[in-house]
C-alpha cells in the first residue's frame, strides 16, 4: 500500500499532490462532522485491525438488522445468533480490557454502557 502510494506520488506534481492531500483532509474533516461517524486515535499499528474489523462489523449489523426476518433474507433465528455473538463479543473485550488494567495496576473505566467485570463488590 506505502508503495503504491509513493508510485502515485512520483506521477503527480508537487502541486497536485497538495491538492490531493487537501482534498483528503477536506473529506475527513466533513465526515468527522457527521452525527454518525466517531474519531479513533490510533495507538499501536493493532488499532488499524480493530478499526477495520469494527467498521466492518458496523455495516454488517445494519444489513442483519435491516433485513431480518424477510422473505428471501435471513433467517431470524440465525440474526438473532449474530446479533447475541456480538454482544459476547463485546464483553470478552471489555473484560479482557479489565484485566489488562488489573494487571498494570491502573483504574479500568469501561465505557458508556458498560461496567467493569473485575470490579470486587463492597461488602456492607
Amino acid at each position: 500500500m506505502a508503495e503504491e502510494k509513493k508510485r502515485k506520488k512520483e506521477r503527480m506534481s508537487p502541486e497536485e499532490w497538495e491538492q490531493q492531500q487537501q482534498q483528503n483532509l477536506e473529506r475527513k474533516l466533513k465526515l468527522a462532522q457527521r452525527d454518525d461517524m466517531g474519531i479513533v486515535s490510533r495507538k499501536t499499528l493493532d488499532s488499524t485491525d480493530f478499526i477495520r474489523l469494527f467498521g466492518t462489523a458496523d455495516f454488517m449489523l445494519s444489513l442483519v438488522r435491516g433485513n431480518m426476518g424477510r422473505k428471501g433474507k435471513i433467517d431470524l433465528t440465525r440474526a438473532a445468533r449474530f446479533l447475541a455473538e456480538v454482544e459476547r463479543i463485546k464483553e470478552e473485550l471489555n473484560l479482557l480490557n479489565a484485566d489488562m488494567c488489573r494487571e498494570l495496576g491502573r483504574e479500568y473505566k469501561p465505557p458508556y454502557g458498560f461496567e467493569n467485570p473485575l470490579k470486587e463488590e463492597k461488602q456492607e
